[in-house]
């Protein structure tokens, strides 16, 4: 009885100086560690590896069960190449009561007196049954636009023992968090936001055996709302502008002209709505004018339009020249009229009549092509007044 309670002293105090002080030095120099599955079975051999970063010999494992307590330690001794390999059978006579609950277990790899170590995490269930996976980790929330906000996550290092089926995700606006979407992508773009607003988001694994816990949370804050600018005409180019401009400026003279054509028409004749001034016009051609209706002068205009175009230049200087040699002839009294040597009274006024109606045609022909030039626009009122003048002279 006292051998068997001094052994037991001994294993107590040899595991309280592990306890004391090699489990703080658990995480010394190794360098990795693994396990060869994620999900255990009772009865099932747990394969553990490793490496490590120093030359000693010798490494221990501690394993911790799902609520905290200590299971077992086991030690082994490195190989040359750093590296190191232990298995721990959960079958066993003296391993089975120890792996009694089923839940997430993790080991610790470590070389004494080292300050660190690595930790590896597995799931045992000793009837089989699957697990709720572990959550999903590395959630990231990105803000896309004024209302869209994307999501992305990783995996569960654990899926419990049985398939990852899906995701559930949650979303918080400022009123709790309340389930978006379920979906087995580990992306998904959350739309139909408010603009300018945060938003939180978590994520939960789901297999056979339920729903995991949910995962880190995720801030984003949505852009704000585009600002709606007013539709703008497109720039006037500086040639676009001119030839307005000169544009502009031809039709206003146009219509100068037009209105001093009018004003001249109205001066010359304002009797009348129709002026036919037509400067290739004979003196016969004048007294037939002057007793034929407004239409036939109309008629008459019209049908020598193209010509009077085609021989403007020519004759607006023949007119000129007429005008001139006019007035000429009658400042120098150089008109010369048939004399008709009678004495009668009657033979008289003919003859009197017919210098006189000779006199009247002259001037009312010069004085045509005078208000012909003026309704051109070639010569100013100022001037038509003048020359007019001139015609009157005796």
């Amino acid at each position: 009885m006292k051998i068997g309670l001094v052994s037991l002293f001994s294993i107590l105090f040899v595991f309280s100086l592990i306890s004391s002080v090699i489990l703080p030095a658990a995480y010394g120099e190794v360098a990795s560690l693994k396990v060869n599955n994620t999900f255990y079975k009772g009865g099932d051999k747990i394969y553990f590896s490793g490496t490590t970063a120093t030359d000693d010999p010798k490494y221990y494992l501690v394993i911790f069960g799902p609520n905290g307590k200590f299971i077992l330690l086991t030690s082994g001794t490195v190989d040359p190449t750093h590296t190191f390999q232990v298995m721990v059978d959960t079958g066993s006579q003296d391993n089975q009561p120890k792996f009694s609950l089923k839940g997430i277990y993790n080991a610790t790899a470590f070389i004494a007196q080292q300050s660190t170590g690595k930790t590896v995490d597995f799931v045992f269930s000793p009837d089989g049954s699957p697990m709720i996976p572990s959550p999903p980790t590395s959630l990231i929330s990105t803000s896309y636009s004024s209302t869209e906000i994307d999501l992305n996550w990783s995996t569960p290092t654990m899926n419990g023992g049985s398939s990852i089926t899906g995701y559930k995700i949650e979303r918080n606006d400022g009123n709790g968090f309340n389930v978006i979407q379920n979906t087995q992508a580990i992306a998904y773009p959350d739309t139909g936001l408010t603009p300018g607003k945060q938003y939180s988001y978590r994520v939960s694994a789901i297999n056979s055996a339920g729903t995991s816990n949910s995962s880190n949370v995720a801030y984003a804050t949505t852009m704000s709302a585009p600002t709606q600018n007013n539709p703008q005409s497109s720039p006037v180019t500086t040639t676009q502008t001119q030839t307005t401009n000169e544009t502009q400026a031809i039709y206003e003279e146009i219509q100068k002209r037009i209105e001093n054509a009018k004003r001249s028409q109205q001066l010359s004749n304002p009797k009348s709505n129709v002026v036919s001034l037509n400067e290739n016009m004979g003196v016969g051609d004048l007294v037939g004018n002057a007793s034929s209706s407004n239409t036939g002068i109309t008629e008459h205009k019209a049908s020598s339009f193209d010509f009077n175009n085609l021989m403007y230049p020519f004759i607006a200087l023949a007119g000129a020249g007429l005008i001139m040699a006019v007035i000429y002839t009658k400042k120098n009294k150089l008109w010369f009229i048939p004399k008709i040597t009678s004495t009668s009274k009657t033979d008289l006024s003919t003859s009197e009549f017919v210098e006189k109606d000779n006199d009247l045609i002259e001037e009312d022909y010069s004085l045509m092509i005078l208000k012909n030039r003026l309704a051109k626009g070639e010569i100013t009122i100022e001037e038509f007044n003048r020359l007019k003048d001139a015609l009157k002279e005796p």
